[in-house]
């Protein structure tokens, strides 16, 4: 099976000087590489990153390699799935016979959005994006359904990389595209899309130096990346993204009972709180499917609280969420408490007087 940017010929190794570079400026540009537009000797046309000198000498070449074949381990059905999901690479690049980049599948065009200076791409940090700040930049705003919906698509394709003996390893919304929230042809197509898959582990190795953002990272000594410390990332992603700010590091559940029942962020807790969930596979995915179901792909939307499993989302229900999250906000503590009017409490000292001057006159 040959999938877009592919070489037909199965190619898994280019030279530098084999690649025809498009444009003047990268595509993108990190820390350790930079990313070009270019085309293949068989004119296909593909992403080339380039590593710096230091990621260079860091580099694991045959893992590098390995990880490029890793979807041929894979039966027909999950390799079409691993490559819709994933910009994997499918070639490593070479310059004296050392491996300095990969080449890999340009992002597909539902990933990007029209801006005045071009098609950009639309990072899952837009699920975390507020109303005002969506409105100013003329972006879709993501509301609360659709970022829980997004949220299972995206613990759907997580459980499905772990299945296949992929972790992500640094996980965080920058590196991850997603479809926009509105209808295409009255349908709502949530997908998403992976970047920077070269620093993925497979089988526990990985082929390119850790990278592990402080903001990303868990709370616990992480001595290699696991599906364990995906899914911490994951509930982080889940919490900021309700919370609408990626700076956040915990969420006052109470202020989206209109949401999500208890029982979710019960789970999501024991995510980020320790090394060691006492969560299957099977809780995860019942998870993952239970948000996802709350847009449908007409476009219909609900909510699940503890006392209903799928109610409709519209005015009334979302006037409720903030309702009740205004109410939740006024009191700091994390746990639910109850406070009482200083009207009743004049009302009782009221009532407590003049029991005590009947009690007086009685005497």
């Amino acid at each position: 099976m040959t999938m877009p940017g592919w070489s037909a010929d199965g190619r898994t190794e280019y030279r530098v000087d084999e690649l025809r570079i498009m444009g003047d400026f990268p595509l993108g540009e990190g820390g350790s590489a930079q990313v070009w537009r270019c085309t293949t000797p068989d004119q296909v046309s593909v992403a080339f990153k380039r590593y710096d000198r230091d990621t260079v000498r860091q580099l694991q070449p045959a893992v590098l390699r390995e990880l490029v074949g890793w979807p041929h381990r894979l039966d027909q059905d999950d390799r079409k799935r691993l490559l819709e999901l994933c910009a994997w690479p499918h070639a490593v690049v070479v310059e004296n016979h050392t491996v300095v980049g990969i080449l890999m599948p340009l992002a597909p065009r539902e990933f990007f959005f029209d801006a005045n200076s071009g098609p950009q791409p639309r990072a899952f940090t837009r699920v975390a994006v507020r109303v005002p700040d969506a409105q100013k930049r003329g972006h879709t705003y993501f509301d609360f359904p659709h970022k829980i919906a997004r949220l299972g698509q995206l613990l759907v394709d997580l459980q499905f990389l772990h299945d296949s003996d992929i972790v992500v390893g640094d996980l965080q919304p920058n590196n991850i595209l997603t479809t926009d929230a509105h209808p295409v042809d009255g349908v709502v197509s949530a997908h998403n899309y992976f970047l920077d898959c070269d620093s993925f582990v497979i089988a526990g190795r990985g082929a390119t130096p850790r990278l592990d953002p402080l903001p990303w990272r868990p709370p616990y000594p992480v001595q290699q990346f696991t599906a364990t410390t995906d899914m911490f990332k994951f509930a982080l992603l889940m919490i900021r993204c309700l919370a609408e700010n990626l700076a956040a590091d915990q969420l006052d559940y109470r202020q989206y009972v209109q949401l999500l029942p208890t029982g979710d962020f019960q789970k999501i807790d024991r995510l980020l709180t320790t090394p060691q969930p006492d969560l299957t596979s099977a809780d995860l995915r019942a998870l993952a499917l239970a948000w996802q179901a709350v847009v449908r792909p007409d476009g219909r939307v609900y909510r699940r609280t503890d006392f209903a499993l799928r109610e409709p989302w519209n005015e009334h229900t979302r006037a409720a969420h903030f309702a009740e999250f205004t109410a939740a906000a006024m009191t700091p503590s994390s746990t639910p408490s109850h406070s009482i009017s200083p009207l009743v409490v004049v009302a009782w000292i009221a009532v407590v007087l003049v029991v005590l001057t009947v009690i007086i006159a009685l005497a």
